[in-house]
């Protein structure tokens, strides 16, 4: 009888009478296999004793360069550094990057406006009229150059 050795989120089917048993990964799981280093191995490398995710992240050490499209249409290059799973989390890759942070405070600022304006009736009732969505937008354009006057 073989022996297997479970992996991470894996079901070990026993053998049957006539094959051998095999390894079926969870169907409410996701195999990601991606290269996360920029240089080609050279040769298949073979690694024992790593028993654990954060071993393996450990002695790979896995980072991307990766180009991030600008709003004028030109490119960023940002050096991504793995450490662990969490580190592939959406959060966690716009934390490690100050262009991707910027953005997020962007849309989490136009995401409160837009609240506001489903939410506020006053705000509402001056957007609706014309008259007073013209004066609305004159008031905010004066502000906005006072503010950059000072």
């Amino acid at each position: 009888m073989p022996q297997v050795k479970p992996g991470i989120a894996t079901t070990i089917f026993a053998p049957d009478a006539v094959g051998e048993g095999f390894v079926e990964i969870s169907p409410n799981k996701t195999m990601f296999i991606q290269k996360l280093t920029k240089n080609d191995p050279i040769r298949p490398e073979i690694v024992e004793g790593l028993s654990s995710v954060e071993q393996v992240f450990e002695h790979f050490k896995p980072a991307v360069e990766v180009e991030l499209d600008k709003e004028d249409g030109s490119t960023l290059k940002e050096n991504f550094q793995f450490g662990g799973l969490g580190d592939f989390d959406v959060k966690n890759l716009t934390n490690n990057s100050d262009y991707l942070k910027n953005l997020s405070v962007e849309n989490d600022a136009y995401l409160k406006i837009i609240k506001q304006l489903k939410s506020n009736k006053t705000l509402k009732n001056v957007i609706d009229s014309t008259e007073n969505k013209a004066a609305f937008i004159n008031a905010l354009k004066a502000l906005a150059a006072e503010l950059e006057n000072q």
